[in-house]
């Protein structure tokens, strides 16, 4: 047993190294390979802190292992949102549960040692329901933006990569738990540390196959070259369905429809779902059908905010008859779009056409 588990845990630890330096040498200038190369340190040092005690490390290198595999989880969490969400930022909720996971399990080894077990126990659960919480938030992400998403090889990712993590996470956090339930908390078994090795393993690797062929662009799930082009880039087979795109768009007004998916916008042009899904990512431009409707609904919203016959309409009012389901909504948007608020917009607005 001991040298099966050695064989795969070190086998793990060096692939995750590797990944790591991958991510930093061809990708640091994206968060995601940031992230990506922090998570694989985390995971490397789990593998190191939670390996059978004839494998274990000299005592401080042992405590450096365990202080830098606690956020692995958090990391993941990160991880997913980064690849996932093209507006995603570190903010300080994210930054909290990180800190949140570290008071926890701090505490429990300070327990550990005062032989407050009730209270070990305690912190233990909380934790573990703090991880459930993280990881429901992280399948729940990748998988309510599915639909809204127009890269298709980012589309398929979501679904496997809800499926491994999955199935992973619950085999490993279930164990834990049934070993802390059976053993109790100062226990680790060394047929569990293995079980641990041979669960990661798999994704490891398929990790690893995916970094050594990395472009920088993998975790964009597409040429950086494509993601912004500075004009539409239509194929010819597709020009007819791109004109009646944009008739229906900017005549007949679509995106002003509350709840309006990439389905009902290809059911009303007569055409495959997955090809209007090309044309508007490869063709226009557009990563995720949200950000396709809202460069339409921004442009009419201020236009009406910069509207002196409307500046006494309520700016919800402009908000609904956009398209936004809520005001929050728009408000979130039009800021991240402009760097100002709707009201701000509309202040400097109608201030230059009143000096005009």
């Amino acid at each position: 047993m001991l040298l099966l588990d050695s064989s795969l845990r070190f086998a793990a630890i060096t692939l995750l190294v590797l990944m790591a330096i991958l991510s930093l040498r061809d990708a640091r200038q994206l968060l995601q390979a940031r992230i990506a190369a922090a998570l694989c340190i985390s995971l490397a040092a789990m593998l190191l802190n939670t390996a059978p005690v004839d494998l274990k490390l000299p005592p401080i290198g042992d405590g450096i292992a365990w202080l830098l595999h606690i956020p692995n989880t958090i990391l993941l969490w990160w991880f997913a949102l980064s690849l996932f969400d093209d507006d995603f930022r570190l903010k300080p909720v994210h930054w909290a549960v990180f800190c949140l996971v570290f008071v926890f399990l701090g505490s429990v080894q300070a327990g550990l040692h005062l032989n407050w077990d009730r209270a070990v126990y305690l912190l233990i659960i909380a934790n573990r329901f703090l991880t459930f919480a993280v990881l429901m938030h992280l399948f729940w992400s990748a998988l309510k933006g599915q639909k809204d998403d127009l890269v298709e090889a980012r589309r398929r990712t979501r679904l496997l990569f809800v499926v491994g993590s999955a199935i992973a996470a619950t085999l490993i956090i279930g164990g834990e738990t049934i070993q802390d339930l059976t053993r109790g908390v100062h226990q680790n078994t060394a047929w569990f540390s293995t079980v641990r090795v041979i669960l990661i393993l798999p994704m490891i690797l398929f990790g690893t196959l995916w970094f050594l062929s990395l472009p920088a662009e993998r975790f964009l799930f597409e040429p950086v070259a494509k993601r912004t082009p500075t004009k539409p880039q239509i194929d010819p087979r597709d020009a007819a369905i791109h004109r009646r795109l944009l008739a229906v768009m900017e005549d007949d007004h679509v995106y002003r429809e509350h709840g309006l998916s990439i389905g009902d916008l290809a059911t009303r042009l007569s055409v495959p779902e997955h090809q209007l899904r090309g044309l508007i990512n490869q063709g226009m431009g557009f990563r995720n059908f949200s950000a396709f409707l809202n460069h339409y609904r921004l442009a009419d919203a201020k236009t009406a905010l910069a509207d002196p016959e409307q500046a006494r309409t309520p700016i919800l009012t402009i908000a609904l008859d956009a398209g936004y389901a809520s005001l929050a909504t728009f408000n979130r948007a039009f800021r991240t779009s402009e760097g100002q608020t709707p009201s701000e917009f509309r202040a400097n607005a109608l201030s230059a056409a009143t000096a005009t």
